[in-house]
């Protein structure tokens, strides 16, 4: 195999506009998501409240310490890069593929499928990381309100019955839910932070968090995988194009939206968290409670109602951050179906709902089959979130950074006119370089991202580069075998 073959040949390119049809429309699935509805249920991806209460006190104590309100400026900062090319994408490569389609139109087929088998084994490792986060979740909650000990597997399987029932139906009923569920938990995390600051936290406000000292502190590499991690899900808004009013103009709107939003969210959450603790002892408490600090700090400031309300509320944003996860694993799963690469029975839609019900079941049993079987095998729920968690989010770390060089190659290749420069090359090659760089301190830091043995660590790598590896494998078979299947890789 040739590099002309990784990145695409003379009869292996990907040459959409926007004077192609909008990728067979008739293709079955349907819905009338506006932008609004797209930012909500890439919101409810990232879960808001999950990722303050669980992962910005492990930013405090193992990232850079109290430089974290600066480590999600930075992030926030390298992924408007980042979605100025994703958005340019979206309207040049008009296919419902997201990472998948942009990456097979600027880096050919074969570096395509490999890439897509990758971010589905992504999004399918942090559903299963989240169903045992569920399970343990509710098991503690129970405990904690004097309720009887239950094995946190029964949660996680009634979390998968409610998921899976709703992710049957189309999209549009999915987003009314998740939109509830999402205002419901910003507005409590909106409280926690008018309080703590209204009240001059621990010890006053500091600006300190803000300063260069600060942001270099510590182990910054951490912070910043982490950080990336909490932006997980803004990238979904492309894979719901085809139930998308305007998707040209929506989608791109909706990406960036999302960004400035969780960026500024976990801004200023995790600067009023700091100030609740104190800026001085901040780090030794997160350290002593990274589980326990957040609420500590609520039942402090905003007293015991408020404790409380955020945890019914962290149950309500598990259960919205699953769903999103089913729906988004669901549409990559219904694409590669509709390519010919899975059975194309997964790429057939609902004739009723217009839902791709047979990939959402798909999904739903592999959650199960996955997680049932880790259960088995003995691991604990601790185990199988911090595992497939913290390789999702280094996995999709390397998608965003594939597509951003997908999308200077392609423009490269496919010049549009009134595409400014800064959209088609500057943007995108900065943010491959940004990005870049955090894979390589992401790779360095895995073991602690998973929370496990620097072997551990190997073998999770391991086996990610194998799943790349036979996604590329198999397209390369199939151009020798199967070339009608083979030209469908990433388009419609």
């Amino acid at each position: 195999m040739t590099s002309t073959d990784l990145i695409g040949n003379s009869d292996d390119r990907v040459t959409l506009s926007t004077t192609e049809p909008d990728t067979k429309r008739g293709s079955g699935l349907a819905g009338h998501l506006g932008t609004a509805d797209l930012v909500l249920t890439a919101l409810a991806f990232a879960g808001p409240l999950a990722g303050t209460a669980g992962y910005i006190t492990i930013m405090i104590s193992t990232g850079n310490g109290i430089g974290t309100p600066g480590a999600f400026l930075a992030t926030m900062a390298v992924l408007l890069l980042f979605s100025v090319a994703y958005g340019a994408m979206t309207k040049y490569v008009p296919n419902p593929g997201a990472f998948y389609a942009y990456i097979t139109a600027g880096l050919g087929r074969n570096v395509g499928l490999g890439s897509s088998f990758l971010i589905l084994g992504s999004y399918i490792s942090i559903g299963v990381g989240f169903y045992a986060f569920a399970g343990l979740a509710v098991q503690q909650f129970v405990l904690s309100h004097g309720g009887p000990e239950i094995p946190w597997w029964v949660y996680s399987l009634v979390f998968w019955v409610i998921v899976g029932t709703l992710a049957y139906f189309r999209v549009d009923v999915s987003a009314k839910v998740l939109g509830v569920l999402l205002v419901c938990e910003v507005v409590i995390v909106a409280i926690f932070d008018v309080a703590v600051m209204g009240q001059g936290g621990a010890t006053g406000i500091s600006f300190e968090p803000f300063t260069p000292t600060a942001f270099t502190s510590g182990q910054l590499g951490i912070a910043l995988v982490f950080g990336v991690a909490l932006f997980s899900g803004f990238e979904s808004t492309a894979v719901y194009r085809e139930e998308t009013r305007n998707p040209d103009k929506t989608i791109p709107r909706a990406t960036m939206i999302t960004v400035l939003l969780i960026g500024l969210f976990y801004t200023l959450t995790s600067w009023a968290l700091i100030s609740g603790l104190g800026t001085a002892q901040a780090v030794a408490i997160a350290t002593a409670d990274p589980a326990g600090a957040f609420f500590s700090v609520a039942t402090q400031f905003g007293g015991p109602i408020l404790t409380d309300a955020a945890n019914v509320l962290l149950i309500t944003s598990i259960l919205a951050a699953h769903l999103s996860i089913q729906n988004v694993t669901t549409r990559y799963t219904y694409s590669l179906g509709v390519d010919g690469i899975f059975p194309t029975a997964l790429g057939k839609a609902h004739p009723r709902f217009r839902s791709p019900h047979r990939a959402s079941i798909t999904v739903s049993l592999t959650f199960l089959i996955f997680t049932g079987l880790l259960t088995i095998a003995g691991l604990t729920a601790g185990e199988i979130y911090a595992w497939f968690a913290g390789t999702a989010s280094f996995t999709i770390m390397v998608a965003m950074t594939l597509t951003s060089l997908a999308a200077v190659f392609y423009f490269r290749r496919n010049p549009q006119p009134g595409l400014s420069l800064w959209k088609a090359t500057i943007a995108p090659a900065l943010a491959f370089l940004a990005l870049a760089v955090m894979v390589v301190l992401a790779i360095i830091n895995f073991p602690s991202l998973i929370g496990g043995s620097q072997l551990l660590s190997n073998i999770i790598l391991a086996l990610a580069l194998l799943v790349f590896a036979i996604g590329v494998v198999t397209a390369a078979i199939l151009r020798q075998k199967n070339p009608n299947v083979y030209q469908r890789i990433g388009r419609q």
